[in-house]
C-alpha cells in the first residue's frame, strides 16, 4: 500500500520538528559550554569552590575580628536644626590586631568625635550621606590607628535628635 499525502506531510513535519529540537539543544549546549569555559578561564588555575578540606570555612578561619567602640553622643554644628547625634561604631580588623586596636580606643573616640561635631543634618541625608559618613570614619580610623589595619567601619546605631 502506498502512503497517503497526509501521512507523508505529517512524517515530514515530525522530522522537521525533531531537527529544530536538535538544533535548539545543540545551541543551548554550546551556550552552557561557553559559559563553563568562560568561568574556568576567569578562575585560572585556582580551585573552584568556596573552601577545601584543608582550609576551614570563613566562620571558623577567623579572618576578621571586631572591636566594638562605646556609643558616641555628640553635638552637631550649632547652625544645624538637628542638635544631637548618637552613633554606635564597630571596627573590623585582622584577628591578631584586635587587642592592639582596642588599646587605641580613646584616641579613636576622640578623633571620631572631632569629625562628627563638624557635621550637620545635610551631611547625613540619604544613602549618599551614610556612605560619606562611613568613608569619613574609616579614613580617620585608619589614620589614627596606623600601623594597625582597620578594614571596615560598621554602624550599629545612628540616631539624630
Amino acid at each position: 500500500m502506498s502512503e497517503s499525502t497526509f501521512e507523508r506531510l505529517t512524517k515530514k513535519a515530525d522530522e522537521a520538528q525533531a531537527s529544530r529540537r536538535r538544533r535548539l539543544l545543540l545551541g543551548a549546549g554550546a551556550v552552557v559550554g561557553a559559559g563553563v569555559l568562560g568561568l574556568l578561564a576567569s578562575v585560572g588555575s585556582r580551585e573552584i569552590g568556596l573552601w577545601t578540606d584543608e582550609a576551614p570555612p570563613p566562620a571558623q578561619a577567623g579572618w576578621s575580628a571586631f572591636v566594638k567602640l562605646p556609643d558616641l553622643t555628640v553635638n552637631l554644628r550649632p547652625t544645624s536644626k538637628v542638635k544631637l547625634l548618637k552613633i554606635g561604631v564597630t571596627l573590623r580588623t585582622a584577628p591578631d590586631k584586635a587587642a592592639e586596636l582596642a588599646t587605641l580606643e580613646p584616641v579613636l573616640i576622640d578623633g571620631m568625635q572631632d569629625y562628627l561635631r563638624q557635621l550637620d543634618e545635610h551631611d547625613l541625608e540619604g544613602n549618599a550621606g551614610l556612605a560619606r559618613l562611613r568613608e569619613g570614619l574609616l579614613r580617620r580610623s585608619r589614620l589614627l590607628a596606623a600601623p594597625v589595619p582597620v578594614e571596615d567601619v560598621l554602624l550599629r546605631t545612628m540616631i539624630l535628635q
